[in-house]
C-alpha cells in the first residue's frame, strides 16, 4: 500500500510562516482553514503547521507517511532564523526565504504569488496538484493572500492572544516585538 502524502509547514517563528501556510492552502485547498499542531492533527489533514523544524524527528515519528516540508527562514537585521543546512539536501524539503514572501517596493504581491506558485508547482507531488488551470490556482493563492492581509488589518489593534481560526493571524501580528 502506498504511503499517504502529508505536508508540514515547519518554520521558526517570525519567518513569514503564517503567510506561507496560507499560500500553501491557496495552492492546494483554498477554502480550508489552517491547522496548527502537527502532532495532534497530522492524521486528519493534508497540511499542518509547526514551529518544530527538526525533520528527523518528524520522519521518525510518522514513518507511515510520505512527508513533505515547506519551510521559511529569515536572515535580516531583525531576525536570524535559518533552517539546518543538512535539510537543504533533502528532496522532500522546500525552503522559502522570508524576503520572497514579503511585499515591498522591490517585490510586488504579484511577484510573490508567481514565485510561490512556481516553487510549489515544482515541489508538490503531481498527485496532489489541483485539477484546474494554473491561472485559477494563482487566483486562489491571491485570494488567500488578500484574506491574510484583510485579517491582519482587522486584528492589528487586538491583543496577541486573539486569533483568526481560518488564517491563524493573531492580534498585533505584524511588527510586534520579536520576543513574543
Amino acid at each position: 500500500m502506498a504511503k499517504k502524502f502529508k505536508i508540514i509547514q515547519s518554520s521558526p517563528p517570525h519567518t513569514g510562516s503564517t503567510l506561507l501556510l496560507n499560500l500553501i492552502h491557496g495552492y492546494l485547498s483554498p477554502d480550508e482553514k489552517i491547522h496548527c499542531n502537527t502532532e495532534r492533527l497530522i492524521n486528519k489533514f493534508l497540511i499542518t503547521k509547526t514551529h518544530n523544524t527538526n525533520i528527523v524527528y518528524w520522519r521518525n515519528k510518522y514513518p507511515q507517511y510520505k512527508l513533505f516540508f515547506i519551510m521559511s527562514e529569515r536572515n535580516d537585521s531583525k531576525v536570524k532564523k535559518m533552517i539546518n543546512s543538512e535539510y537543504r539536501q533533502y528532496p522532500n524539503v522546500l525552503i522559502i526565504n522570508y524576503d520572497k514572501l514579503i511585499v515591498s517596493d522591490n517585490n510586488s504581491q504579484k511577484n510573490v504569488i508567481n514565485y510561490i506558485f512556481n516553487k510549489l508547482n515544482d515541489f508538490i507531488p503531481k498527485e496532489l496538484k489541483p485539477n484546474k488551470d494554473d491561472d485559477l490556482i494563482k487566483i486562489d493563492i491571491e485570494k488567500r493572500f488578500n484574506i491574510v492581509n484583510e485579517t491582519v488589518e482587522q486584528m492589528k489593534h487586538k491583543k496577541f492572544d486573539k486569533w483568526d481560526k481560518f488564517t491563524g493571524i493573531h492580534g498585533s501580528h505584524r511588527n510586534r516585538d520579536e520576543e513574543r
